[in-house]
């Protein structure tokens, strides 16, 4: 299964989402909320599972991307939380545990 995202506010992005196809495993549920990411990437990383976490992570980062590229602004909320405040947490998420792929891998 491949996902194929369109995000018509960035050319560059637009472009490279539409070119490159992103595998999605198939046991991650596409209807989850942000704070749902946000809960299961910290399970996840309790549990030891560091690749999830991170991806889950991403998929949170992801998902308020989507809300900003239609229009939401930073002060806008999500799950009754403000967006900046979504950014922040999953940024520091992935910082503090670090998580963050370098690309020197």
């Amino acid at each position: 299964m491949y996902l194929r995202v369109n995000i018509s506010a960035n050319p560059l992005i637009r472009y490279i989402l539409t070119k490159v196809s992103i595998p999605v495993k198939q046991n991650i549920k596409m209807k989850m909320t942000v704070s749902d990411c946000y809960a299961n990437a910290r399970e996840a990383l309790a549990r030891g599972d560091e690749d999830k976490a991170r991806d889950l992570a991403d998929f949170g980062i992801m998902k308020v991307a989507d809300a900003r590229a239609e229009g939401a602004k930073f002060d806008d909320t999500i799950d009754d939380v403000r967006i900046a405040l979504w950014l922040e947490r999953f940024w520091y998420f992935l910082e503090n545990n670090n998580l963050m792929l370098d690309g020197d891998e």
